[in-house]
């Protein structure tokens, strides 16, 4: 861990030690190396592109290489996990079993781009401009709560038991916002153990042992949160022609019936709002423990 620890400290120095405007010319010109790369995997649309390529800038000027692989590994373990899930499940079950049409595909756009990623954007400007220790904590929970909701889901789609309402503990469709496993718990609760665990080991702060499990305790929290928001407030439509339930609002430009929920409470409003939770849970927890 020390030695992880000291060649992202030289990185760091290096890159933040050249002469203005280096520094600024390196950070963008790989955050659009990054997006080019992404977008030519189809892992994001040109707005989330565009979306995280700013977010990395702001996320690697803020909280330097530290900050930028945690948001990395997040991003990257997402995508891959996301890619592995939907094709054993498509081979194992069938596109049918899942029971509910999906509004987005594989490619992220601007909107799911900031619902994982904008408070880890405010966290690293507190950090950066007040130098504020919760500030730092309130980032690395950002992202824990951020890869526990998407690897619980993806990671869940797998399991072999239905997925039930974390409301009312009855059966619901696969891949319904608002339905868990004991599968996907499992995997929400150990991603943001590991987030926090790689928090810690980037960032080696002394006091990052009781940070670090702030972070776990509130990433996992937000996920649970995230959960019973889609159960409860997230937009649902009934498809006419499948009678399926889903979320997406319209089809071939004929509106679906809204049957639960709030209309512009989305995936993306739901993931944001549960991100903004675990964030300021987090900074609560770290202003009062140090």
């Amino acid at each position: 861990m020390d030695a992880v620890g000291r060649l992202v400290e030289r990185i760091d120095t290096w890159l933040f030690g050249l002469a203005w405007p280096l520094p600024l010319v390196v950070v963008v010109s790989t955050m659009v190396v990054f997006a080019i790369i992404a977008l030519k995997k189809r892992s994001l649309d040109p707005s989330g592109a565009i979306a995280a390529a700013t977010m990395g800038v702001v996320v690697l000027w803020t909280t330097q290489v530290e900050g930028l692989l945690l948001l990395l590994l997040f991003f990257v373990g997402a995508n891959v996990v996301g890619k592995v899930s939907k094709r054993i499940q498509a081979k194992a079950f069938g596109e049918a079993s899942i029971g509910i049409i999906e509004k987005k595909g594989l490619r992220r756009d601007l909107m799911q781009v900031l619902a994982n990623g904008l408070m880890a954007i405010v966290a690293g400007l507190i950090w950066y401009v007040c130098g504020s220790f919760p500030a730092l904590v309130m980032f690395g929970a950002s992202i824990s709560e951020a890869a526990a909701d998407t690897f619980a889901g993806e990671i869940g789609r797998l399991s072999k038991n239905p997925p039930v309402s974390i409301r009312t503990f009855t059966p619901v469709p696969k891949g319904l916002s608002g339905g868990v496993t004991l599968l996907g718990t499992v995997a929400a609760f150990v991603s943001s153990i590991i987030i926090g665990l790689c928090w810690f080991v980037l960032f080696g702060v002394k006091e990052g042992l009781v940070a670090a499990s702030v972070i776990c305790l509130t990433g996992f929290v937000g996920s649970v949160v995230d959960s019973y928001l889609g159960a409860c407030v997230q937009a649902r439509y009934r498809d006419p022609d499948t009678g399926m339930l889903t979320e997406q609002d319209s089809k071939d430009g004929r509106p679906f019936e809204l049957v639960q929920g709030v209309r512009w409470v989305d995936n993306d409003m739901v993931n944001l709002l549960s991100n903004v939770f675990s964030s300021v849970f987090a900074f609560g927890m770290a202003s009062i423990l140090f």
